[in-house]
């Protein structure tokens, strides 16, 4: 990641990745109907294949529970390449110099993902907190390789 702007960091990761992102894991893995879900004790993604004659890549849904009565979540399309390189699959990266400059990014999509390493947050950063809208995922070998399943490579 040489020549990156380094994101600042706390607790051996960037501080805009919340610090319970160890804990999100595969929970569910169905190829047959392309859909993966990645899952802690308060935040779940969920991806699943869109294929329609208007649009084709993935719907990323995520859902953070703050609370018995609060949550935040919402839903992003990514292409299957940006889906591969946000999992750290592919090394091609787009480039937003802006979110990389102001929070320290090897790759990132405005509004999508921001990605240092194996520090992923969909939809953006966050302050590193509970109450942020967005999840953070530590991406281990397991989680990669699902996403490379899912996605065929």
């Amino acid at each position: 990641m040489e020549g990156l702007p380094k994101p600042k960091m706390r607790y051996g990761h960037p501080e805009w990745c919340h610090n319970h992102c160890n804990k999100m894991a595969i929970e569910k893995l169905d190829l047959g109907n392309k859909c993966l879900i990645i899952a802690g004790s308060a935040a779940s993604v969920r991806i699943t294949r869109v294929a329609t004659t208007v649009d084709e890549g993935w719907f990323v849904d995520w859902e953070v529970v703050q609370s018995q009565r609060e949550k935040a979540g919402g839903r992003v399309i990514f292409s299957t390449s940006d889906l591969r390189v946000a999992f750290g699959l592919l090394t091609e990266r787009p480039r937003h110099e802006f979110l990389e400059q102001q929070y320290g990014a090897q790759c990132a999509v405005q509004g999508t993902y921001i990605r240092w390493g194996n520090y992923l947050n969909i939809p953006c950063p966050g302050t590193g907190h509970d109450g942020d809208p967005n999840v953070s995922i530590e991406l281990s070998e397991e989680i990669k390789d699902a996403v490379c399943r899912l996605t065929g490579l």
